[in-house]
């Protein structure tokens, strides 16, 4: 009898047991789901744009040779101020890479020159002073590429470089003559002539440095800045009013600062997408 009792008193001590566990268990939440991955944020590759620039340029550095003439000084060369007006395509690659292809046309501005030499004729020295004048104008196509340096306020400073071809064109040129002896100081004579049109193509290249700014996230505007070297190009052959005829004026180191204005649309790209954020996990106890 007393076994039996020890048994009846432990069944009964594990039957509670087991039934307070069970009760304490459904009191419990089922164990919370896995956590989801992160979705990766997607890369924003930009993709294709279009752009348009307008601008105004100074020339300057300019240096004038003649052939026929080697011991002419060249003096007071003045290409003056322009404008110009262009378009392009190109492709954003990644957040700070982008390149494009360029092509504009700088409008006519007005050139002038002066020259001076001495020479011997008739047993005196006699200085010739001459005076050029007249029009360039340029058709430039350029590959470009540039490094964006970071955005702040949706504004992005940037630096580039570019490569191409610029085919230039000088035309509607005169020039007028006065000989003086040098001793005793009296005008010989004044003479003059034309120099026919003439259109050059050479290398080009250029630097760009600017600021862009975020209109909206498709449209960009730009200010910026650019030297542009066009190498040399040469005016046509100059027909004396006096009936000979002489080779052309040749032009080196031709080069201009410009400030451009321009505007960039994007023709679509990758989107970047929203961080994944997991909602707050709520335990009820």
């Amino acid at each position: 009898m007393g076994s039996l009792k020890v048994y009846a008193t432990v069944a009964g001590f594990l039957a509670v047991a087991t039934s307070v566990t069970t009760a304490r268990a459904a009191d419990l939440l089922p164990p919370p789901p896995p956590m989801p991955a992160y979705e990766p944020i997607a890369e924003d590759l930009g993709g294709w744009y279009l752009r348009g620039d307008v601008g105004v340029s100074h020339y300057e550095g300019s240096k004038f040779k003649s052939s026929d003439y080697p011991g002419a000084v060249f003096f007071g060369e003045d290409f003056g101020s322009g404008a110009f007006a262009g378009g392009g395509v190109g492709y954003r690659f990644n957040s700070w890479f982008r390149a494009d292809v360029t092509g504009e046309y700088r409008f006519s501005t007005g050139i002038q020159v002066r020259d001076r030499e001495t020479f011997s004729s008739g047993g005196y020295q006699i200085t010739s002073h001459e005076k050029t004048k007249g029009d360039y104008a340029a058709a430039v196509v350029l590959a470009n590429g540039y490094v964006d340096l970071g955005s702040w306020y949706g504004i992005t400073p940037f630096v580039g470089a570019g490569v191409g071809w610029a085919y230039q064109r000088l035309h509607n040129f005169e020039t007028s003559t006065l000989n003086i002896y040098d001793s005793p100081g009296i005008p010989v004579g004044v003479s003059g002539g034309t120099l026919r049109d003439k259109s050059k193509g050479n290398f080009a290249w250029a630097l760009h440095a600017g600021l862009g700014y975020d209109v909206t996230p498709n449209v960009k505007l730009e200010l910026g800045y650019r030297y542009l070297n066009f190498g040399s190009t040469r005016t046509g052959q100059i027909d004396c009013f006096c009936g000979a005829s002489y080779q052309g004026l040749k032009v080196k180191d031709l080069e201009s600062h410009d400030v451009k204005l321009g505007m960039r649309w994007a023709l679509g790209g990758g989107v970047a997408a929203p961080a994944y954020e997991p909602e707050p996990l709520i335990r009820k106890y």
